[in-house]
């Protein structure tokens, strides 16, 4: 009997591994913790930072006037208004004035953008008459702004 003892334990061998489930717990575990954790330390100081005076040089200025679109506003009469001068209402008979002005910014600078926005209740022929005569007098770069759905006015 003592002999057929021996032989299961001598066949039952040792490993020699590492029991890696407890590690991979603990892993998890502080992970969470750091996860939950770091939105609560990043903690920022409020500071008010000194003000410099605003310097505008001319090639600023420029480049900031390059940059601005020119946009014609159709307003619900079916009066015309630009960006430059908003107090200034165009009707039909200025519209060649305004033509000819958009054709002078866009020989200035070829890629400045004209944009038409048209007012909801505005004539839609209105729109497409601007838009079309630009068009027709070689402004390659007019687009027609409009608002996204559910946007808040």
């Amino acid at each position: 009997m003592q002999a057929g003892f021996r032989n299961q334990r001598q066949k039952r061998r040792l490993i020699a591994e590492i029991n890696v489930v407890p590690y991979v717990d603990v892993t998890l575990v502080l992970l969470i913790i750091f996860m939950v954790t770091a939105p609560i330390v990043q903690q920022s100081v409020m500071v008010e930072l000194p003000q410099t005076p605003q310097v505008m040089n001319q090639k600023t200025q420029e480049l900031e006037d390059e940059t601005k679109p020119f946009v014609i506003t159709v307003t619900k009469e079916g009066m015309y208004t630009t960006s430059e001068q908003p107090e200034i209402v165009l009707s039909n008979k200025d519209i060649e004035s305004l033509v000819a002005e958009v054709m002078a910014r866009t020989q200035l600078n070829p890629n400045k953008m004209i944009y038409i926005q048209g007012d909801r209740a505005a004539p839609y022929g209105k729109v497409v008459n601007i838009f079309v005569l630009l068009k027709s007098n070689g402004v390659e770069k007019v687009a027609l702004l409009t608002e996204p759905e559910g946007a808040a006015r």
